[in-house]
């Protein structure tokens, strides 16, 4: 999964602060999460995209449905200029692994 938030102008440390609490509790508590991870852009001004990989269907449910994403969501969402942008990916397999 890729998604695309914006924080407010102004509002970049306090989204990172409260981004790195969402991740600790993704780390802790999600075994089925592989990469949950943020990037800042260097050319776009207050934009980001957060790249996640789950083992699965089930683990993307779970984080969907977590109590600490349920708790978090507010935290990182006040301080974003507007709904994230986000893409689903399904991976493409070849050869063998």
């Amino acid at each position: 999964m890729m998604v695309e938030p914006t924080s407010a102008p102004g509002n970049a440390d306090a989204f990172e602060r409260a981004f790195a609490v969402q991740a600790a509790g993704v780390r802790a508590n999600e075994p089925g999460n592989s990469l949950y991870e943020l990037f800042k852009s260097r050319t776009l001004a207050d934009s980001y995209t957060r790249i996640e990989i789950d083992e699965d269907e089930a683990a993307l449910a779970a984080h969907r449905t977590s109590s600490h994403m349920a708790a978090n969501r507010p935290l990182t969402a006040r301080f974003l200029a507007a709904p994230t942008v986000m893409h689903v990916f399904t991976a493409v397999r070849y050869g063998a692994r």
